[in-house]
Parts: structure tokens; C-alpha cells; sequence
């Protein structure tokens, strides 16, 4: 099996001044699936799909930095944070505390797996293979899409515009504060799982709700309380008779399910 690993220190380290710097991974074997595995600490992702074979790395520049109290009055040497990128059984993997975007090009069939925690948002585009994306502080935006999505911020706006479904593939876009907007194919056959407590949810489908939204009483007269009834803002509805779950839960944020025009 063949293993290449590259360590990006020292010339990304110069890239403020010599502009951007990368490095092309190939794959062990290009006949096989592809994975491209990724997770930065201070940075984030941008890839995108095309016909090529292996995967070039690219380090943009350098993120916001504000300088800690005592800095006053100093110069700040060189850039924070390395990226490590190793390849591995068809297995490419991208890490480090990094201080920087970090641009990916990639086969269109990959599959990925991508993670960023403060950085920026993480973007990708004109993938076929399946995606799962985490953001901690970022949006995440997914263009061109014909793979399944997972998707998933804590602070952060969620874009989705799928050209095709993967067929008895179930999906999921969640975040804690930010919309989800969504876009499908006008003949997509699915059943959504929509969930916003502080905010409302659109669509331009003609769907089909079931009744689950079902009142749920709790009595507490008798020791002294009150009569409580919660609803639950879930809504599960089918578009086109229905196929695959797709899930969407926000806590504070709107929905948006739209058709691909």
C-alpha cells in the first residue's frame, strides 16, 4: 500500500507574503472509493468537485487575528498553526490548528468528511459522493450536490442545493441558531421531518402533512400547580408520494424547502 504524507509548516507559514501554497495528493488506488477527511481548529473548508484524479491542498491566507492584551505595541512573528495532510488506505486526511482557509480540489465522486470549529465558513460544490459537514461557529453552504448530506452547525446558517437525490438514502440539516435553506429537485420523492421551535417553516412543494403535531397535557392542579399543554412544532409532510427522510431541525431559525427551478 502506498502512503504519502506531506507537512505544510514552514510555506504556508509564508503565505501572507508569497500568496497562496499547495501541495497534489494522489490516491492509493483511483478505482476504489475516495474519502477526503478533514478537521481545523482555527480555519475551514472549501472544496470543490471535478474531473480530476488526485487532490490538491491549497492554504489561503491568513485568518482575523486579534492580538491578546500585552501585545501592545509588538509585532507579531510568523502565522500560528500547522496543517498535516497524509494519505492512507484511499483515505486523505486534513488537520491541524491551521490559522487559515484551506481550498480543496478533489474527484467529483469523493466522499467527505469534514469538521471546523472557528474558522469561517465551510463550502463545498459539484460533489457526487456523500457529505457529512460539521461547523461549530460557521455556515455551511452545499452547491451542485447529487450525493447524500449530512449537515450539521451550532452557529451557523445551513444552504443546500441538491441537482439529484440519492435514492434510500435518509438525509439530516440541523443547527442551534441559524435558517436551513434547502433546495430540491421539483420531482424529488421524499418525506420530510421538520422541526423549528423559535422560528417558521416554507415551501414552495405541494406536500402532503401527516398529524403528528399532537397536544401533550400535564395536570399538576392537585399538588398546587397549574395544567400545562405543550405542542410540539414538528411537522412530518411528503412530497411526491413520498421516499427517503430528510430532517430539519432548528432551534432559532427559519426553513426553507424549495424546488430546483
Amino acid at each position: 500500500m502506498r502512503v504519502i504524507s506531506a507537512f505544510i509548516l514552514v510555506a504556508w507559514a509564508a503565505a501572507a507574503q508569497d500568496g497562496a501554497d499547495r501541495v497534489t495528493v494522489p490516491f492509493s488506488d483511483p478505482s476504489r472509493p475516495q474519502t477526503i477527511s478533514g478537521n481545523l481548529v482555527n480555519g475551514c473548508f472549501t472544496v470543490e468537485g471535478g474531473d480530476v484524479k488526485e487532490v490538491t491542498v491549497e492554504g489561503g491566507g491568513e485568518l482575523r487575528h486579534r492580538a491578546p492584551r500585552g501585545a501592545e505595541g509588538l509585532r507579531r512573528v510568523g502565522i500560528g498553526g500547522n496543517i498535516t495532510v497524509e494519505e492512507s488506505g484511499n483515505v486523505i486526511k486534513i488537520s491541524g490548528p491551521a490559522n487559515r482557509s484551506v481550498r480543496v480540489q478533489a474527484p467529483r465522486t469523493v466522499t467527505l468528511k469534514l469538521e471546523c470549529t472557528n474558522g469561517g465558513d465551510l463550502k463545498i460544490s459539484n460533489i457526487a459522493g456523500d457529505a457529512e459537514l460539521n461547523n461549530v461557529n460557521g455556515n455551511i453552504r452545499a452547491l451542485g450536490i447529487t450525493g447524500s448530506v449530512l449537515a450539521h452547525s451550532l452557529n451557523g446558517r445551513i444552504t443546500v442545493a441538491l441537482d439529484q437525490l440519492s435514492p434510500d438514502k435518509p438525509m439530516s440539516f440541523s443547527t442551534l441558531n441559524g435558517d436551513i435553506d434547502v433546495t430540491l429537485p421539483a420531482d424529488a420523492k421524499a418525506t420530510l421531518r421538520m422541526k423549528s421551535d423559535n422560528g417558521e417553516i416554507y415551501t414552495d412543494f405541494e406536500m402532503k402533512l401527516q398529524a403528528n403535531s399532537t397536544p401533550a397535557g400535564e395536570d399538576k392542579r392537585s399538588s398546587g400547580g397549574k395544567y400545562k399543554v405543550k405542542l410540539d412544532k414538528a411537522f412530518v409532510g411528503a412530497i411526491n408520494g413520498g421516499g427517503p427522510d430528510i430532517s430539519f431541525k432548528t432551534l432559532n431559525g427559519n426553513i426553507f424547502v424549495r424546488q430546483k427551478k
